[in-house]
């Protein structure tokens, strides 16, 4: 059973816990002894808050117009995004994070606490993303490209495939473990060997309750080959979904299974990234003779190839305007179903532009084939943000 959780009781739970937090500090700035003041002034709640606290976000406006196979055209203004963040840490051992999107309808996108014991294992409890894909992990604002590649949308939880986690952004409800198991030290820097994270989740996406027994497994595992700047990941997502018929649920349980492969470059200039998806889901199919649903397999398969570079302008000690560019190509290749063998094929460019720290321009365009399709698509879309 699926229930909505109204995003006002995280709101306000969030409220009171910031409150109490304050006014313990309060009060043990209140109960110290008249020779601390001096250490009472250095230590305020205002300076309290503002060294342990960091409150954020950013606007997503853009334009998108679209011409698919079919002929069909669309030209469309919109919000894509407005997102308030609220993150800190409670102690040296407690994080937190609240991030809402209200565009285009409000809800809660990260709600979590992060227990610090050591850099081996950190346990993160909530709502956050899971441990799946190298794209997955990437916030909007690191994100090359305005959209994911077709098969990280598919099976990464954000219009997925099932039609049950589509707009999760990548995120599920549960619990996670992660560290950083093996480090080395490069020409005076720490580099992490290996690392790892691994978590159980409800598996129907965010802000519901999931009432059933049946609960999904993702990991992943990160590895550097004693090369800077560059990452090895293999990840998998195990579980179950309520499967849908005709946006209907059915009560009756579907296999939902995917692999991720994939390696990335990033040193600050330069970034290369490649990843292959696969995945195996049972849909519902309605046995007529019976009135019953038969779980039917899927298997979907993609990956993509992503390069850019950070042109740097203005940075000198002398100049007031920094900014920064950044073109990007990308190729991505998408199978929905192998068996009907119709892939789909985008190429895309586009250009990132930050003129400065507070504000960033993107511009891209997308040419889109697909196999046994004689007319070709294209995609145009352009976005300012503003961050705050």
């Amino acid at each position: 059973m699926i229930k909505k959780l109204p995003t006002s009781i995280f709101c306000v739970a969030a409220l009171l816990f910031t409150l109490n937090t304050v006014f313990s500090q309060n009060e043990k700035i209140s109960n110290t002894s008249p020779d601390d003041s001096s250490k009472i002034t250095k230590t305020s709640v205002f300076q309290y808050i503002e060294k342990n606290f960091k409150i954020g976000g950013w606007i997503d406006a853009q334009y998108q117009y679209d011409n698919n196979w079919t002929e069909s055209q669309s030209s469309v203004f919109q919000i894509r995004r407005a997102r308030l963040d609220f993150k800190g840490s409670l102690s040296k051992w407690v994080d937190f994070r609240l991030q809402a999107d209200f565009a285009p309808t409000p809800r809660l996108i990260d709600a979590f606490i992060k227990v610090n014991f050591c850099k081996y294992a950190k346990l993160q409890v909530g709502q956050f993303k899971i441990p799946f894909s190298l794209e997955n992990i990437l916030s909007p604002l690191d994100l090359e490209l305005m959209e994911n590649a077709q098969v990280i949308s598919a099976l990464s939880g954000y219009k997925d495939i099932t039609g049950i986690s589509s707009y999760a952004n990548g995120r599920e409800i549960g619990a996670m473990l992660t560290g950083t198991l093996v480090e080395t030290t490069v020409r005076d820097e720490k580099i992490p060997i290996l690392r790892y994270g691994v978590g159980v989740f409800g598996g129907n996406g965010i802000n519901v309750k999931i009432d059933n027994l049946a609960k999904d497994i993702s990991a992943r595992i990160e590895f550097c080959p004693f090369v800077k700047h560059l990452t090895l990941s293999v990840s998998g997502y195990w579980g179950k979904y309520n499967m849908l018929y005709n946006n209907n649920l059915t009560n009756i349980d579907g296999k939902r299974i995917r692999y991720a492969g994939g390696l990335q470059y990033a040193d600050g200039n330069w970034v290369l990234r490649s990843e292959y998806l696969w995945g195996n889901t049972e849909f519902a199919m309605l046995d007529e003779t019976q009135d019953t649903y038969t779980p039917t397999p899927l298997h979907t398969h993609g990956f993509y190839l992503t390069a850019g570079y950070w042109f740097k302008f203005g940075w000198g000690a002398n100049s007031t305007v920094r900014q920064k560019l950044r073109p990007v190509l990308r190729f991505d290749y998408y199978e929905k179903d192998l068996a009907a063998n119709t892939p789909s094929m985008y190429y895309s460019t586009g250009v990132e532009w930050w003129p400065e720290k507070h504000l960033r321009v993107q511009i891209a365009y997308t040419l889109k084939q697909r196999q046994q399709e004689p007319q070709i698509g294209h995609n145009i879309t352009a976005m300012i943000s503003a961050v705050f």
